[in-house]
């Protein structure tokens, strides 16, 4: 599948577009921080994809990505971190590890960035 995305930069603006829609980049917002929104949004729609398959039901749940930078150059992510609560009952925790295993296989975002960061996933289980 085809992806796409345009930018523009000048010294007053900088901005990015996809499907029709701007992106700007703030103050302390800039490209790392998009990418580990795009890291939180692909690995949890894979992860509901997974349980979905697996018949296992869910209520909310909650991601935090975050990743510390090399300070050589080039400085990509060194350790990349997502923590997961996932709000289900108790009796589902183990389908649900289950899911977020297959999930590091098939989330397509999680397999780049293991390509230059050692990834760490955490996931709780909250009733």
């Amino acid at each position: 599948m085809y992806r796409e995305a345009k930018a523009h930069f000048t010294h007053t603006e900088r901005w990015f577009s996809a499907k029709g829609r701007r992106f700007d980049y703030e103050e302390g917002l800039g490209p790392y921080e998009y990418l580990m929104g795009a890291l939180a949004g692909c690995f949890t729609s894979t992860l509901l994809d997974e349980l979905a398959a697996a018949g296992v039901e869910v209520g909310d749940i909650d991601v935090h990505c975050y990743g510390r930078k090399r300070e050589s150059v080039p400085t990509t992510l060194e350790e990349t971190f997502i923590d997961l609560s996932v709000h289900a009952p108790a009796e589902s925790a183990e389908a649900i590890l289950e899911a977020v295993g297959k999930t590091k296989e098939h989330c397509s975002m999680y397999q780049t960035i293991r390509c230059v960061s050692t990834m760490h996933v955490s996931c709780e289980v909250v009733k």
